[in-house]
């Protein structure tokens, strides 16, 4: 016999129908006006053991007609039920599927038992009984099998009846064919029956009630024991950092110190007690029964609404008892696990986080700090959760990872960049995942600058160079913030230019009101090409951008054959912008030119400025820095080596850019605009004090710099004249 969670007891009659339908799908047991089941007995703790068999309940009309029990361990079922006999209310009219209970009824109970036996009275057979002594077996009806109960025949060792019993089992298998168990007719003294029920019902519904509440908190708010909140900041040695800040007010903190190796990273959230812990545990079964991805099909902005009305709804009918504080708590962990990322949840929504990286199961996940570099955290998966979670994160993405194409690139519901891989088919450990976290609210131009990414002259250069369509690529290593670069400059494309990205997956994030986004997408199958049928590539997005008539084509990342096609777009007027990997411009020709590119370097000389940027490493900080920024001149006709400019270099020692003194792009804006070199150099001056004076007035969120920089380029003589 298969453990049950006891529940909360209801009547049936004050449930709506939706109650009634919430009940057949979460609770999957009906109740039909003969059928009975046995409930295991909570233990010494209180506590009946949790199982995934799901629940039971029983109506609020309940009497208690006998409490039974043996030490038999081979006692015939016919002979003897054990646990407490409950007479269900007349006017319960559930169902349920009782199964189970097949074997013990036609077989033997191997070992003891204990348990609730629940039964319905049939209508009209306590007028058919007849009143005698506790020990004498009535006549039975027809079709009925009388177990013998008499004093001669009870088995040794176990507990005779004080009363006779009228039980009437029926099984009901899965396939909906009824089976007839034993019936055993037995009067009973409906007088003595009455007189205990008061006190023996108010037993049982104050175990039921101690089962499935949680206990009373002693404090009731949500509180933490972290000390004083403050906010990260460099330049704090490794062995001083202790620091706790908040990440989602009254429920999400983050405390990082030193532990006398390295930082470590602990997540802070609303603690529960073993009996809430018990509590939630039910609560989310329910909701698991419940077909919970509905909630999904919600308008995005209701689904918190919707979440909060289904947990109401579960804890009304599982009549939990629990103050305003455990219902906050529930509906977080709620909200975490079918809303969120779950286990992860508070590092997708940690602000100073740029990625998540998991190694495998059982190995703590790692975190990139904005402040504190690569810190490990308390966060650590069990190998099967971490299976179910990679397969979960690949589905909400909208893409397939299996054992047949174990790794997938993806792009998450909060437009967040992963990276999979499933099982040990490529990673020894098992499953792995790294995330680039995607800010809703990207870096804007005043964010690099107060970061000393780039100082005001160099972003009112860039500023220019996009004014006058100038094709850029951003360069570097891995995480050197090139992505971030190309966002910040699209805040410089003027509002009326249409702009098309193409991406492997969505990183950018322009607000510009003319853009159309375009997103590669795999195909299905395999092909003789090593192209699957449906494959939508750089290349092919690339093609339909150059049918768009964009003023500025941005390519999240060039790396194939899509780089012919972009720089020949470039060698034709189309300003382009894009990020590749490379340190230096040596390293960049190497790569243009050679497989899979195969880009002549005569094509390439078309780009007018690359940018190469680099983390560096300064004392036990990471710096995101410009190294230098070159201006791409022209090919060199005989020698056939590429003449370059470096415009701006960046000095490590007093971490500033030294502007050269002249440019070749003013030089090439003068032949095409007219403009004087000395007129340019005097628009990069007011435009660098202008992004000052936003830096300074704390103006620092993407759109409100965006609109700035489109209101200076309407009004430029009226807004310097009041920033002087």
């Amino acid at each position: 016999m298969a453990k049950l969670q006891l529940r909360s007891p209801f009547s049936r009659k004050s449930h709506s129908s939706e109650i009634d339908e919430v009940i057949r799908e979460v609770l999957e047991i009906e109740f039909s006006p003969d059928q009975a089941i046995i409930i295991p007995e909570s233990g010494a703790d209180g506590h009946v053991p949790l199982d995934e068999d799901g629940p039971i309940l029983i109506s609020d009309e309940v009497e208690v007609i006998e409490t039974l029990d043996t030490t038999d361990t081979n006692m015939d079922i016919s002979e003897e039920i054990t646990g407490d006999v409950v007479s269900l209310s007349e006017d319960m009219g559930l169902d349920v599927d009782v199964s189970s209970l097949q074997n013990k009824m036609n077989g033997s109970v191997k070992k003891k038992r204990f348990g609730l036996v629940l039964s319905k009275k049939i209508k009209g057979s306590s007028e058919k009984k007849k009143k005698k002594d506790n020990n004498q077996v009535s006549e039975p009806e027809d079709n009925s099998l009388l177990p013998d109960s008499s004093v001669e025949n009870s088995k040794k060792g176990t507990k005779r009846s004080k009363f006779n019993l009228d039980l009437n089992f029926s099984l009901k298998k899965k396939n909906g064919k009824q089976k007839t168990a034993e019936e055993a007719l037995i009067s009973t003294d409906e007088q003595e029956l009455r007189s205990e029920e008061d006190s023996q019902v108010s037993l049982l519904l104050k175990k039921i009630e101690q089962i499935i509440t949680p206990a009373p908190e002693t404090i009731e708010e949500m509180k933490f024991t972290f000390g004083e909140l403050s906010i990260p900041a460099p330049g704090v040695p490794q062995k001083e950092v202790n620091i706790t800040y908040e990440v989602t007010s009254g429920t999400q903190y983050v405390h990082i110190e030193f532990d006398g190796e390295s930082l470590q990273y602990k997540c802070l959230e609303p603690p529960l007690s073993d009996s809430e812990k018990e509590a939630l545990y039910i609560i989310q079964n329910a909701f698991d029964k419940m077909a919970h991805s509905e909630i999904l099909l919600v308008e995005e902005e209701d689904r918190a609404e919707a979440l909060r009305d289904r947990f109401e709804l579960i804890v009304d009918i599982y009549r939990l008892k629990l103050s305003d504080t455990q219902k906050d708590k529930f509906f977080y962990y709620l909200h975490k696990k079918y809303m969120g990322f779950d286990r992860m949840d508070l590092l997708m929504k940690d602000p100073y986080i740029e990625d998540v990286t998991c190694n495998g199961p059982f190995t703590p996940l790692y975190v990139n700090h904005r402040v504190y570099g690569s810190v490990a955290t308390d966060v650590v998966y069990e190998e099967i959760e971490l299976n179910n979670f990679v397969m979960r994160m690949a589905q909400a993405a909208g893409r397939h990872i299996s054992v047949l194409e174990p790794i997938r690139d993806a792009t998450l519901v909060d437009g967040s960049r992963a990276n999979l891989t499933l099982g040990k088919e490529v990673t020894k450990r098992g499953s792995t995942f790294t995330i680039r976290r995607f800010r809703s609210n990207p870096v804007s131009c005043i964010d690099l600058m107060n970061y000393k990414t780039y100082d005001s002259t160099v972003l009112a250069y860039f500023w220019l160079m996009v004014e006058y369509k100038r094709s850029v690529l951003a360069a570097g290593g891995t995480a050197s913030g090139k992505t971030t670069t190309l966002n910040a400059l699209g805040a410089f494309i003027p509002p009326e230019y249409k702009i098309v990205s193409i991406e492997d997956t969505a990183e950018m994030n322009l607000m510009h009101p003319n853009w159309t986004q375009s997103i590669t997408r795999a195909g299905f199958g395999g092909g003789e090409s090593g192209k699957s049928a449906g494959d939508i590539e750089l290349f092919d997005l690339l093609k339909a951008a150059l049918r768009q008539r964009p003023e500025y084509i941005v390519v999240g990342e060039v790396r194939g054959a899509e780089a012919g096609t972009l720089f020949q777009a470039i060698s034709v007027g189309h300003p382009c912008m894009g990020t590749i990997h490379a340190g230096s411009i040596h390293e960049l020709l190497s790569r243009v030119e050679s497989e899979p590119m195969n880009v002549p370097r005569n094509l390439f000389a078309s780009v007018d400025m690359v940018i190469f940027n680099s983390m560096i490493k300064v004392g036990e900080h990471f710096l995101r820095r410009a190294l230098r920024i070159v201006e791409v001149v022209e090919l060199d006709p005989e020698r056939g080596d590429l003449i370059t400019n470096p415009v701006f270099k960046w000095n490590p020692i007093t971490d500033e850019y030294e502007f050269s003194g002249s440019s070749a792009l003013f030089d090439d804006i003068n032949e095409e605009f007219g403009i004087e070199q000395a007129e340019l150099v005097r628009e990069m001056d007011m435009r660098a004090k202008y992004l000052e004076n936003l830096a300074r007035d704390g103006i620092t969120e993407y759109e409100a710099v965006a609109r700035a920089i489109r209101r200076y380029s309407r009004e430029k003589d009226e807004m310097m004249e009041m920033s002087h």
